[in-house]
């Protein structure tokens, strides 16, 4: 446990880091621009490109693996929606940023990083996989349903302009060209020339520093407000219910290897993703909610992940 701890205090120390700083100097959020430009445009996909490039191409796609991460984190997504809708009587926007907050863990600026640092840099591969298949939710369902809901208030998109942006966020991603331009390289066993080789080498080496530093200046800009009845239910959600999922679904398709089913169940109990506040801030519902989903689910991770990791890598969870 102690090698666990000694692996991931750092990483969360870089989380507390940045939430001090955000107190302490108390800058505008826009401060935050060009060090979010380096993260999403330079670093994370350098790392993600060269892990992907490196790895054989026939060992790049495991479909079942795919489909069960892919299937638990849309039912995690589904639960919290239907509740919300049907019980709570939520409108359809906000209970879409629900399902959001309880099902998109934070797989990019977290994941992909203590993904590596516990599991060795081949666990980027996996990694990678889910943090695309997890975005098409991210960018095309909770989007769909917002702009839905969104006709309670005025009147709809239509249907090819939602298209449209849905797409256009999706193929935009950087960190999706770059697993597509190191799917690519993978199957044409192309290696970029050392110039470039080494610069994204070194560019890389700050993905995880400065992803997690940012990650902690947000948190510390957030409030916790608007703690209403479904907030216990989003965390547990994310938490607990969503690596349980993984682990039933990995477990009853068969096949998977230890490594990539560790990574599955790291990536399950990340907590939820900044996004989830973007997204509530760019239709204006349940802004306060996802915040205080984001800053709840990061402090209660920052000792389940480790705890998770313990039981993955002394073989009390078998698989």
């Amino acid at each position: 446990m102690l090698t666990i701890l000694n692996l991931a205090l750092p990483f969360f120390g870089l989380i507390v880091a940045g939430f001090i700083a955000a107190k302490v100097f108390r800058l505008p959020e826009d401060g935050l621009a060009w060090l979010n430009i380096l993260i999403v445009y330079f670093a994370l996909p350098a790392m993600i490109f060269l892990t992907v490039s490196a790895t054989p191409f026939d060992k790049l796609i495991d479909w079942p693996f795919v489909l069960a991460t892919s299937l638990a984190t849309y039912l995690t997504f589904i639960v919290p929606f239907i509740i919300s809708v049907f019980i709570l009587r939520t409108r359809i926007t906000a209970a879409a940023i629900q399902g959001t907050s309880a099902s998109f863990g934070n797989v990019g600026y977290m994941g992909l990083p203590l993904a590596v640092a516990f599991f060795g840099r081949e666990a980027a591969v996996p990694a990678a996989l889910i943090f695309c298949f997890d975005c098409t939710l991210q960018f095309t369902l909770t989007p769909l349903l917002a702009t839905l809901g969104r006709g309670e208030d005025r009147p709809r998109k239509s249907p090819g302009t939602v298209l449209l942006e849905v797409m256009q966020s999706v193929f935009t991603h950087p960190f999706i060209i770059a697993t597509i331009l190191g799917v690519l390289a993978s199957a044409l066993k192309f290696s970029p020339p050392v110039l470039i080789d080494s610069f994204l080498q070194m560019i890389s080496r700050a993905a995880a520093p400065s992803a997690l530093f940012a990650l902690g200046v947000t948190l510390g800009m957030r409030r916790l407000a608007g703690i209403g009845p479904e907030l216990p239910f989003i965390v547990i959600m994310k938490l607990f219910i969503h690596p349980a999922l993984v682990f039933a679904l990995l477990t009853m398709m068969g096949g998977t290897s230890p490594l990539w089913f560790s990574v599955a169940l790291m990536m399950a109990a990340l907590p939820t993703a900044t996004n989830a506040f973007i997204l509530a801030s760019q239709y204006k519902r349940y802004v306060e909610g996802a915040s205080s989903s984001i800053l709840i689910t990061t402090i209660i991770s920052a000792f389940t992940l480790p705890t998770l990791v313990y039981l993955l890598t002394t073989g009390i969870i078998r698989f």
